[in-house]
């Protein structure tokens, strides 16, 4: 309860958006992921058979997660190494400066009760295999500035290499739930991209962006493919967008918000007054 990993708001998974868009300044976050076709071509330093289950399970949840995959072929040394790039659709809320989460108060979450299900797994992310728990929970607890009970008083969240918190089990469960209920948007927002649709990135300016890291698009954009994809009700859809249209805001309104922090507010606040008068 430390609070020091609430260092950066929480991503959301699409569907948990609706939910937080009155507490989160909401932008669309594209990633790829790559992952070797074949188990050889995977560096590690683990055995074999920890290799083996960590690369079968990482591309299974890859799989369900991704909204889109294709090949890809990448020249390592003298031979060419076959790839899969799995595109990632995710909601980022917008880094409003503070080098925290904004809900943080007092080192607590303010939205306890409503947190996002990447809260609600920590410290174990549902979208890493779980074979790998153990090592992502001794690299979690080992981060400098963290204060994570590990004494025999703290509860147990792993036991014979198996995730046995319960709520961290919920939270993974709950996660792939979610992932499949999104499954037709994420659909919907790749086929807009492809034609270039409601402000958002084609495929190819994602890739293009794939090595320096993620990229992000409004939020707006990824309802309109909802209302349009008949999967959000339009009466809803323009509640959302009023509502992220006052936090917004509210946002510009604080004195100690910065220059460049205005500049990028400002024209969302515009682009959600239009689509709301439109």
């Amino acid at each position: 309860m430390c609070g020091a990993c609430c260092k950066r708001a929480p991503e959301l998974e699409l569907g948990e958006a609706a939910a937080l868009a009155d507490m989160f300044v909401l932008r669309l976050m594209l990633r790829i992921y790559s992952l070797p076709r074949a188990l050889g071509d995977i560096v590690t330093d683990l055995s074999r058979a920890e290799a083996s289950a960590e690369f079968y399970e990482t591309k299974r949840l890859l799989g369900q997660f991704a909204a889109a995959a294709w090949p890809a072929k990448v020249r390592r040394a003298d031979r060419v190494v076959e790839y899969v790039q799995y595109l990632s659709l995710s909601v980022l809320p917008l880094d409003l400066g503070s080098g925290r989460c904004p809900m943080l108060e007092n080192a607590q979450c303010s939205i306890y009760a409503r947190r996002p299900l990447s809260c609600r797994a920590v410290p174990l992310h549902y979208s890493r295999p779980a074979c790998a728990a153990a090592r992502d929970l001794d690299a979690f607890v080992a981060t400098p500035g963290f204060l994570c009970s590990v004494g025999t008083e703290a509860p147990l969240v792993i036991a014979a290499d198996a995730i046995v918190d319960p709520a961290i089990r919920a939270a993974r469960d709950h996660a792939l739930a979610r992932a499949q209920s999104d499954r037709r948007w994420k659909a919907a927002i790749v086929t807009a991209m492809k034609a270039q649709q409601h402000g958002l990135p084609s495929p190819r300016e994602v890739e293009a962006k794939a090595a320096a890291g993620a990229l992000t698009a409004p939020m707006l954009g990824a309802w309109r493919v909802a209302v349009a994809a008949g999967l959000l009700d339009p009466v809803e859809a323009e509640r959302l967008l009023a509502v992220q249209g006052d936090l917004i805001g509210q946002h510009l309104l604080r004195p100690e918000l910065s220059a460049d922090l205005a500049a990028t507010l400002a024209p969302m606040q515009r682009a959600y007054r239009k689509a709301l008068a439109g």
